[in-house]
């Protein structure tokens, strides 16, 4: 299992240059480290911000989980999509509402076939509110299938 969370800092994060606003580290409540956040002042409706991770030495015909924490904290504070590198159209995983300002966790299975994803991206659609955040943390990769909840 690989860690990329960002207060450890063992995976290579990239920013999108050519989005409209960047993720940046905000400090856990604990005081444990920090994660990363768009606050929902940053930017205007439908601005994209997208933080990618850049994946090595994923091995091609194998199977791995990628499990991560995220917060859309806020009324209409926007949207959460997960992209994968080999399949640039459409998200792989996507929330656009927290029911509340917990934190949750999402799970994306990675099939690799001849060809390896080589990048995973979160990307943060800004909304109409004015408070609260998008919020991702815990980024975690997993050789394997996803266990069941």
């Amino acid at each position: 299992s690989v860690d990329c969370s960002f207060s450890r800092g063992v995976c290579d994060w990239k920013q999108d240059a050519d989005d409209d606003f960047d993720w940046n580290p905000a400090d856990r409540d604990r005081g444990d480290g920090y994660y990363m956040a768009v606050p929902a002042f940053v930017g205007h409706k439908n601005d994209m911000g997208r933080l990618k991770l850049l994946l090595t030495d994923l091995k091609p015909r194998s199977s791995y989980c990628l499990t991560f924490s995220y917060r859309l904290a806020g009324e209409r504070v926007g949207k959460l999509r997960v992209f994968l590198a080999n399949k640039k159209t459409a998200p792989v995983w996507e929330q656009n509402k927290g029911e509340d300002e917990r934190w949750r966790t999402g799970k994306i299975e990675l099939f690799q076939g001849a060809e390896t994803t080589n990048s995973v991206t979160f990307e943060s659609e800004r909304g109409k509110g004015k408070t609260g955040e998008i919020g991702v943390d815990n980024v975690i990769l997993i050789s394997g299938l996803c266990p069941e909840d």
